[in-house]
């Protein structure tokens, strides 16, 4: 439903508002690698409130896998921001595929070129996941992981995270719902679900939601079925990438970077229509949301 202004509607202040990159993809086999830069939901430097960036995300998967309530999904297939508002506020962004875009994986000197094809989701989420959260970082009530999952195998001079034989969970990222993922101080809030959309054909997709005061993940992946088959079927008969072999590579292959824009902008709402807003429950839900959505030229 398109969001309509109020018909007390001025041309707003500029937001206080911040976006901050979160490196949260990983790159290689392996479901974790050497050093925590990489390994980790980190938090980067502020950008404009009027932010535009290119990036990527690794596989064409994460926000689609993350709908799974029984294995979940690995992290480190999304791509995670922060925002923070002090103020009731009208956030806009959209998030478009792009090509050309260049990284570095993380332990590499090798320059990889990303591809274009990534078919967006995202989500939204508030409080957020803690700096250097990751999936496998122990917490009381945790659910086993699948004895298969990347986090079963000891890492970064860490012990496995615990398994069981008849877990189905991967990781512990949720797309739709609310979840829970620790880091090594024991920090383990758990981010509630606000809204979240994807498609599944295009290569662009758009949001608009009306939030209050607060500190918020906006949480970019992949809708992909295909990938996604490709990404799970091979991260299981490769025991989490800990078997050398086809399926490993396959994994690998199928992990590569996608290359995405987003711009992302946040306004402040005036006083009457931000007291209309609360008061109707309508803050943050998705029926505030605009979907804009343009099928890949």
């Amino acid at each position: 439903m398109r969001n309509r202004q109020p018909s007390a509607y001025t041309q707003p202040r500029r937001a206080a508002a911040r976006v901050l990159l979160a490196i949260a993809c990983l790159v290689g086999g392996m479901g974790l690698t050497t050093g925590q830069a990489s390994a980790h939901v980190v938090y980067g430097d502020p950008l404009n409130v009027n932010g535009n960036q290119n990036n990527y995300v690794s596989s064409n998967a994460g926000w689609l896998a993350g709908q799974n309530a029984t294995t979940q999904t690995d992290s480190h297939l999304n791509r995670f921001f922060k925002f923070e508002l002090t103020e009731t506020s009208a956030v806009d962004f959209t998030i478009s595929s792009i090509s050309g875009f260049q990284y570095v994986p993380f332990g590499t000197t090798t320059i990889v070129t990303a591809l274009d094809d990534l078919n967006p989701g995202y989500s939204l989420f508030t409080p957020i996941a803690s700096d250097l959260s990751h999936d496998g970082a122990p917490y009381p009530g945790q659910t086993p992981f699948a004895t298969w999952s990347p986090f079963a195998l000891p890492h970064d001079g860490q012990p496995g995270a615990p398994t069981d034989p008849n877990s189905q969970k991967w990781g512990e990222y949720r797309s739709n719902a609310d979840f829970t993922m620790a880091n090594d101080l024991g920090e383990a809030p758990t981010a509630q679900f606000i809204a979240g959309d994807g498609t599944s054909t295009g290569n662009s997709i758009s949001g608009t939601y009306v939030l209050g005061p607060g500190i918020y993940n906006l949480v970019v992946g992949g809708v992909n079925q295909d990938n996604l088959d490709t990404v799970f079927s091979n991260v299981v008969a490769s025991n989490g990438c800990g078997t050398a072999g086809a399926a490993c590579d396959a994994y690998t292959a199928a992990r590569i970077g996608r290359g995405f824009n987003i711009q992302f902008t946040a306004a402040p709402v005036p006083v009457p229509a931000a007291v209309y807003l609360f008061g109707s429950g309508l803050v943050g839900l998705a029926g505030l949301a605009r979907r804009r959505m343009k099928a890949s030229a």
